[in-house]
């Protein structure tokens, strides 16, 4: 057996002047490097994503976080994309919508997606840019079928991992609504801006859907109020014209015209496509769809899933001349 080598005070106090010298030579450099690196990445400016230090198969998969904006609760929040589109395809479409459907509206929130934060580091949870909700939410929503359309929703949108629309080469900005009321709107009639792929196409299949063509009434006087205008009478209000896709492009109503748009907005009514009658009543408005009017019309895409297309020429129908294309955004290829 080996003897043990018994240290004498001065071999103790050499060994830890020695060892006090090695950290500092050592490990403080370290320190410094990390330090550094951490202010470097929180200095650059890039698009907000986070990956977790795993294994880099499972990150390559698994784990393309994004940032958003939680409204209700005035957070930030890290989602995976992929789960992140669950929560947004649950809240724009109902579970119960044709597999295909779903899939295009999944295709359509990941370019949507993706198209605002090249631009910004986060994305809202609202109407602003894409509802989301939550897995509390949708079970507050879905009750006890939550596994059922969690599973359906999740089906769609695994299945249409990283695929992407574009034109030219770019991502498009892929908007989507309700129904129309027959056809959808070329997008300068209705947002200014043009966009060769936002062109009015045909929409039908679901006219006779009880919430297709909605009666709203308006006194003379809530019209007045509504417009600020005391001119207004049941002689002086009038559609001027239309637009291709259908929506009203100008109304008078009182001492000034007004787009459909403008109407639609001031009164909160369901389109800009509606029908004007005077009764004893008062003005009644038949709005015909619901929604804005421009990109894919979501009852629309379900319609057709229906009759047998699938979510490409889903999508290839409501955005004109656009191509799919598979994409691998942790490397941003």
């Amino acid at each position: 057996m080996n003897k043990k080598t018994k240290l004498t005070p001065n071999t103790k106090l050499a060994l830890g002047i020695v060892g006090g010298f090695v950290f500092t030579l050592v490990m403080i450099p370290m320190l410094f490097v990390l330090i550094t690196a951490q202010a470097s990445v929180a200095d650059e400016t890039v698009p907000a994503v986070y990956i977790e230090t795993e294994d880099p198969e499972t990150v390559a998969t698994n784990h393309f976080y994004i940032t958003v904006y939680r409204s209700e609760t005035s957070e930030f929040q890290q989602i995976e994309l992929e789960r992140y589109l669950i929560g947004v395809v649950a809240a724009e479409m109902p579970a119960l919508f044709e597999l295909d459907a779903l899939r295009a509206q999944a295709v359509a929130a990941r370019t949507y997606a993706m198209r605002i934060l090249a631009h910004q580091d986060y994305i809202l949870d609202t109407v602003m840019h894409q509802v989301f909700l939550d897995d509390d939410q949708l079970r507050a929503r879905w009750g006890n079928d939550f596994n059922t359309h969690f599973a359906t929703i999740e089906a769609a949108v695994t299945s249409t991992r990283g695929i992407v629309l574009e034109y030219d080469g770019e991502l498009i900005t892929p908007m989507f609504f309700a129904m129309s009321s027959g056809a959808t709107e070329n997008s300068e009639d209705v947002f200014h801006a043009e966009r060769p792929y936002l062109r009015s196409v045909a929409s039908t299949g679901y006219e006779d859907r009880a919430d297709f063509a909605v009666q709203e009434l308006f006194t003379i006087e809530e019209l007045q109020e509504a417009f600020d205008d005391g001119t207004i009478t049941e002689d002086n209000i009038s559609v001027l014209g239309y637009s291709e896709g259908g929506n009203v492009d100008t109304v008078r109503i009182g001492a000034d015209t007004y787009t459909g748009r403008e109407v639609r907005e001031i009164l909160g009514l369901r389109s800009a496509s509606f029908s004007i009658n005077n009764d004893r009543r008062g003005i009644t408005f038949t709005t015909y769809g619901h929604g804005h009017g421009v990109g894919m019309s979501q009852h629309g895409a379900n319609v057709m899933a229906q009759n047998g297309y699938d979510y490409v020429e889903i999508l290839q129908h409501f955005y004109q001349n656009v191509v799919l294309v598979e994409k691998n955004f942790l490397n941003n290829e």
